[in-house]
């Protein structure tokens, strides 16, 4: 018999007389409330109690009262715009090219009061340490299983138990979990599910959090409200306790199945939270029996995994052969005591739901005491009652596998079709011991804001602990979900459903400022600085190319279509050669196909056609993706530049307007893409290949521009033209016009634009410049051998004879420029060659095991 949380405790909807209901907003969703058909998946609402508001809903109240239906619609662009200048994205591509999906958020939250909130943390606290000592009985003495608290077949035939781990002690047990809560029809808050292996969703927490803060400013500066920031700090010390003792300074890392994950962005964003690096099994190595971070030349020692990579894909050695994600010798270092995996790689065990049944019995063996916070009753069919129980009450409960996560899910018996019906009968009759019915949840409602006005959706509630110095420290708050539509048994991301802030409004005796002044902030050790390994250095190098080569090709292809646009229609004209001569340049640089008697159609692809390697579009597109790569590197800035550069490139202007304004456009946000990185990125060894990717890329622009126009001897009339075009792509011209009429540069303009783009080391855009900055940057990175080569690569540039070089058809000036850029592509593959070498594509042999007589 379970006994879950009453009011008495603090854990159903607050108490008091509900205040009535006057606005035409909220009195419109309160008759869509009472005008519902029945249904038992449909619980209480956590705004409207009756004819009525729940008292800690007044302020919530309120502000929809004074935004009225046209200012909630607006709440909920804004909402939409900023999910989407954040960055924050659910899901990952498809075969059919569609890009991470922007996160679903509601700008409505959900509001819980102290009272209520601090039965609910009691409740997790207990909830937690039973898990834990339940986890450590299953993996030590088992006595749970010996004196029938709970049945050997519900542990031992869960995949979720690895016997790899048996035995294997973990430091800090259970450092974090979560905990997916629903209301009952009561009111009072029940369990859904445990996630204590590998639980997400505390980044999106924090991010739901600095978006709804944003829209509803004024009613956030009016609420007082649990933050969120101090649970963090509390995490990060949490899983560095973890370390192994023999740990003097903690290294921890978050292990991340990769970018492609459904849930990335929660993975970095709570690396940065945290200060932990992102890594991924390409990152890591085991060497001696331990884990260690990859870079270079040298490795760095890691003592804790915070994990987010499933167990049975963590090691292809011990655990499952063919994963790709996994780190050869995981197990064994966490069996030798030399690495500390959170959670534990075991705990998987633990969102058994074949556990519910007898959660109650084990809180008695192990604590001695009810259990405060439990799920609806659920029978286990092994049991020959629990199995006729089920059998005879099929059409009402909710039919789960133990394995849950694969291709089996939860029914809701009454949801199947007959045939389907009958087919699950017949399974659970033949492997009674593989499932669990239980009753279902009938869950809470809350307000959701709908082109149509506000609608109910069922919420489910994810909070989240983490454990210190013995003590589970609960966040004030969590994720919710709300399933808008048809009552369905799952809500979830996954399933559609959008997101909720959930703010815990702060008890009137909690005190207001810094805290207590006595505690002073922890301490933490100087180390060596971190290395950088060579996914995130690639990744790096690349972002910095990416961002150059995509403003490269925007200059350029600015300065054809003003081109095209004065000379396109006067064929024979020097202006029309010089057009089509930069026209030719940039399609040799762009290696985009057009046809030279369609100069504006062949323009616009190579600016708008993302299909086209070469093109502009092609370009910010993989800014973007080498950006999402190493998200935990970056600043919060750049994604708010890099999604007004998104919108601009997906709003391409119609044949019949001018291209200028888009190009731009497009160049003002990649200039601020520039400056985020700039200035906000410290000038370290991340720093040194960010930078180095983007001085590699000019030089080699450059070189290539310069060879595929000025390289190449024209009519002085069409040359004249021509130059003053490259070096308007260059950003030269004002220098060159300014040095012509005081007499301080070359008289030709084919000097001056040689000297100012290839050999003048004062000018950010020259080849000398960038060759320099790659020099700096290489030491920067620790790389002397290939700062010798860059450095001598400038010695050779600065050595040219501009006058010669330029004199007759320029075959001088186009060897140089061939010997220069042979030379900048040695250094690129010597960079990628020394700096960015991946592990080598690991596979565990099949052994066949057949006895031979």
């Amino acid at each position: 018999m379970t006994t879950p949380l009453n009011p008495a405790d603090g854990a159903a909807p607050a108490s008091g007389a509900p205040t009535a209901v006057s606005s035409g907003v909220l009195a419109a969703y309160a008759a869509t409330l009472r005008d519902r058909p029945a249904d038992p998946l449909r619980g209480v609402d956590e705004l409207v109690a009756g004819e009525g508001l729940r008292p800690e809903q007044q302020l919530l109240a309120d502000a929809v009262d004074a935004m009225g239906m046209p200012g909630l619609l607006a709440a909920r662009h804004e909402t939409r715009r900023l999910v989407h200048d954040d960055g924050i994205r659910y899901g990952v591509s498809g075969r059919d090219g569609v890009r991470d999906l922007d996160w679903r958020l509601d700008p409505l939250p959900v509001v819980l009061s102290a009272a209520e909130w601090a039965g609910l943390e009691r409740g997790l606290q207990q909830r937690a340490a039973l898990l834990e000592l339940i986890h450590d009985d299953l993996y030590g003495e088992r006595l749970l299983l010996r004196r029938g608290v709970i049945p050997a077949e519900v542990v031992l035939g869960h995949p979720g138990f690895l016997r790899q781990v048996d035995h294997v002690r973990s430091r800090g047990g259970l450092v974090v979990g979560a905990h997916d809560l629903g209301r009952d029809a009561d009111g009072s808050w029940r369990v859904l599910a445990d996630r204590m292996s590998a639980p997400s969703g505390a980044g999106y927490a924090m991010a739901n959090r600095r978006v709804t803060t944003r829209v509803l400013a004024g009613l956030h500066r009016s609420t007082e409200l649990a933050r969120l920031r101090g649970f963090f700090h509390t995490m990060s010390a949490a899983v560095r306790e973890a370390a192994p003792p023999s740990s003097e300074v903690p290294r921890v890392v978050l292990y991340s199945p990769g970018s492609m994950s459904e849930t990335a962005y929660d993975q970095s964003f709570l690396a940065s939270l945290l200060g932990f690096p992102l890594a991924e099994s390409d990152d890591l190595v085991v060497r001696d029996g331990r884990v260690w971070l990859r870079a270079a030349g040298r490795l760095e020692p890691v003592d804790v995994l915070l994990r987010r990579v499933d167990p049975e894909y963590c090691d292809p050695l011990d655990l499952r052969g063919d994963s790709q994600l996994g780190l050869p010798g995981l197990v064994e270092a966490t069996r030798r005591g030399t690495l500390t995996v959170a959670n534990p790689l075991g705990a998987q065990v633990l969102e058994n739901p074949g556990l519910a049944p007898f959660l109650q019995a084990a809180s008695q063996a192990l604590l001695g005491e009810d259990l405060q916070l439990t799920g609806k009753p659920a029978w286990w069919c092994g049991d020959r009652d629990g199995l006729a129980h089920v059998l005879d009450s099929f059409d009402r409960l909710v039919i789960r596998p133990l394995a849950t996560g694969g291709p089996e899910r939860a029914h809701l018996g009454a949801h199947l079709a007959p045939d389907a019906r009958e087919e699950l009968r017949r399974r659970i009759q033949a492997e009674p011991w593989a499932w669990v019915g239980q009753e279902p949840l009938p869950l809470s409602t809350a307000p959701v804001v709908t082109p149509r006005g506000l609608v109910p959706g069922r919420v489910v509630v994810r909070t989240f602990w983490a454990q210190r110095d013995g003590e589970r420290h609960v966040m004030p708050g969590g994720l919710a979900r709300a399933g808008v539509g048809a009552p369905e048994l799952h809500v979830s991301s996954s399933a559609g459903a959008i997101a909720k802030d959930v703010w815990v409004l702060a008890p009137e005796t909690a005190e207001s400022g810094w805290g207590d002044p006595g505690v002073r902030p922890e301490l933490v050790a100087v180390r060596p600085r971190a290395v950088v390994a060579p996914r995130v250095a690639d990744n790096l190098f690349w972002l910095g190319r990416y961002a150059e080569r995509a403003e490269a090709a925007g200059r350029v292809l600015r300065v054809c279509d003003d081109l095209v646009e004065d000379h396109a229609s006067r064929p024979g004209t020097p202006g029309e050669q010089a057009m089509r001569a930069l026209l030719a340049a940039a399609t040799t640089i762009t290696r985009v196909p057009g046809d030279p008697a369609q100069p504006r159609a062949h323009v616009r692809t190579m600016v708008t056609d993302p299909r086209q390697s070469g093109s502009l579009r092609y370009a910010a597109d993989r800014l973007g993706d080498a950006a999402q790569r190493v998200r935990d590197q970056l600043s919060q800035d750049i994604w708010h530049v890099l999604s007004r550069l998104d919108r601009t490139l997906a709003h391409v202007p119609s044949d019949e307007h001018q291209l200028q304004p888009h190009l731009y456009d497009v160049l003002e946000s990649l200039l601020a893409v520039s400056g985020v990185i700039a200035e906000s990125m410290v000038r370290d060894e991340t720093w040194g290949f960010l930078d180095g990717g983007i001085r590699l890329e000019r030089a080699q622009f450059t070189v290539a521009l310069l060879a595929a126009t000025l390289a190449q001897e024209r009519p002085p009339i069409i040359d004249g033209q021509l130059t003053e075009a490259v070096l308007e792509v260059g950003e030269s011209i004002l220098t060159h016009r300014r040095r012509t009429v005081a007499g301080e540069g070359p008289v030709w303009p084919i000097h001056s634009a040689v000297s100012l783009l290839l050999l003048d080391r004062g000018n950010p855009r020259s080849v000398a410049f960038s060759i320099d900055r790659l020099a700096e940057d290489l030491h920067l990175v620790g790389d002397e051998v290939l700062a010798a080569k860059a450095e001598a690569l400038a010695g050779q540039v600065a050595r040219v004879d501009l006058v010669e070089a330029c004199a007759g058809d320029r075959t001088g000036l186009a060897e140089i420029l061939g010997e220069v850029r042979a030379s900048l592509f040695a250094v690129s593959d010597d960079l990628t060659r020394r700096r960015f070498a991946r592990k080598t594509s690991q596979q565990t042999l099949p052994i066949n095991w057949a006895v031979t007589s």
